[in-house]
């Protein structure tokens, strides 16, 4: 995985990852599974899979500025603002993945979490307790 690859593939979909989250990838070689050994149930998407997360959530129709990077096991879905310069993630309901709803009233956001989370190599505790 290199930037290149990534830079082709955000041409391809459309698609304008932040700049946190392609780090990510590219310290994960995209394969965020291996890299981050034990998180519960959170689960983060390779490159290969943001469509598909897309398409399940119908972004496209209903929040079309912001990307699926991951989900939780109790339909948590993970999205971050289609900005490069973005740096939190936002944890909300499949459900309520509405524009308007994405809000600090309806969902949690975490400033900086892919810079010291993934630099940390992905620590559980730290993920399990985004929901203490």
């Amino acid at each position: 995985m290199d930037r290149a690859a990534i830079e082709a593939f955000e041409r391809e979909h459309h698609y304008t990852l932040p700049e946190s989250y392609i780090e990510f990838l590219l310290i994960s070689d995209n394969n965020p599974q291996a890299y981050c050994k034990s998180y519960g149930d959170i689960s983060l998407c390779s490159l290969e899979e943001l469509p598909e997360e897309r398409a399940l959530h119908e972004m496209d129709q209903y929040c079309p500025e912001y990307i699926a990077i991951g989900y939780g096991g109790g339909g948590e879905v993970l999205i971050m603002k289609q900005e490069r310069d973005s740096n939190t993630l936002i944890v909300t309901s499949g459900g309520a993945l509405l524009s308007k709803f994405i809000t600090p009233e309806y969902c949690k956001f975490f400033n900086d979490f892919f810079a010291g989370w993934a630099a940390r190599r992905c620590p559980a505790h730290e993920i399990n307790s985004m929901y203490d």
